[in-house]
């Protein structure tokens, strides 16, 4: 009842704060500018994620003081370390800060938590089974936070993608947390997921106010830390994959591009729409198709996450099959769109 009345008052004042937000962003000029990554066309407030960061961290804060017997190891690390990252997002959307003071802070984060919360020693793969992972533990822990961390800012390129993710991986999330018994995760999931669903309110299309780095920065270092909070209480190996089909899509979709801008000799970091959701965007669909699309491909990894957790070892070959099939179809289906535009 508490975590269920927490979310519903969350996704209220998130919906609220956001709406206020965009009234004081359009004052204060903190506005999005159209670029080359972008795919809106007029200019328009940015920063609503600062409100899901606040009110997310505000409400497990709260669920902790309520029910101290519910902390975890580790805790309290990552929502020290989720200030800090929300806070640097923040004088990004203000400063464009410089890619080098972006990665060095992502890095900070992810020492942080594997210094102080741990890292992924051990991991079981679909039907490949159960590996200690020694000393590449370190810097597969690494990459997995500073990957996600820009993966999902990635996704902040369409009204309502990286909200709807959102919504989808944190209630995904909290069913798995259920499962695991960690009461402060399942409250962590709900509540992001709610924030979420109150942003997008004004985020859907046509947005009134963009999520900026503030929001995606905060929510892929978030769905990067909750497998590491699982972790501490659970030691089941499964949640590093668990937590990659959470976020699947913006791993697909992130690995996808990067590898075919590089081997059509594009400059990989340089700004661009280029990412699936985006071209689906450029070839006419409207803004809600590429989002909804994503949203309910997010369900079905989440599905796919949660039978993954609970499998005694009979479905591997057919959720290995599914997961395959579905990340698939994310690339097909834009393929297919362009081809039949084209035609």
């Amino acid at each position: 009842m508490l975590i269920a009345c927490g979310a519903l008052t969350v996704l209220l004042v998130s919906y609220l704060g956001v709406g206020r937000l965009s009234v004081w962003a359009s004052e204060h000029g903190l506005l999005a500018i159209p670029g080359e990554r972008s795919s809106h066309l007029v200019a328009t407030p940015t920063g609503g994620g600062v409100v899901i960061a606040a009110v997310t961290i505000l409400g497990v804060l709260c669920v902790w003081l309520f029910r101290s017997d519910w902390a975890i190891p580790g805790l309290a690390v990552y929502l020290i370390t989720a200030v800090f990252v929300a806070a640097v997002g923040w004088l990004d959307d203000f400063y464009a800060l410089s890619t080098q003071v972006r990665f060095g802070v992502q890095a900070a984060a992810a020492l942080v938590m594997m210094l102080w919360v741990g890292i992924f020693k051990g991991i079981d793969f679909f039907i490949f089974g159960d590996y200690t992972l020694g000393w590449i533990g370190y810097p597969l822990t690494f990459l997995w936070i500073v990957g996600l961390i820009n993966a999902y800012n990635f996704m902040d390129g369409i009204d309502g993608n990286a909200g709807g993710i959102g919504a989808a991986a944190g209630a995904m999330w909290a069913l798995v947390a259920w499962r695991l018994n960690e009461p402060i995760l399942v409250a962590l999931g709900l509540l992001v997921s709610a924030s979420s669903i109150g942003f997008l309110g004004h985020n859907w299309q046509p947005a009134r106010i963009f999520m900026g780095d503030v929001g995606s920065t905060f929510l892929g270092f978030t769905f990067a830390a909750m497998p590491l909070l699982g972790l501490q209480g659970t030691g089941n190996t499964r949640l590093l994959v668990i937590g990659s089909l959470m976020v699947a899509p913006c791993i697909c979709d992130s690995v996808f591009t990067f590898l075919r801008r590089l081997l059509q000799g594009e400059p990989v970091f340089q700004a661009h729409r280029t990412y699936l959701y985006q071209r689906l965007a450029t070839i006419g669909y409207p803004h809600w198709v590429g989002s909804g699309f994503y949203l309910l491909l997010s369900l079905a990894m989440g599905v796919c996450g949660w039978l993954y957790l609970i499998d005694e070892g009979i479905l591997r070959w057919q959720l290995l099959v599914l997961v395959i099939f579905i990340l698939a179809t994310q690339v097909g289906v834009v393929h297919f769109a362009e081809r039949r535009r084209k035609l």
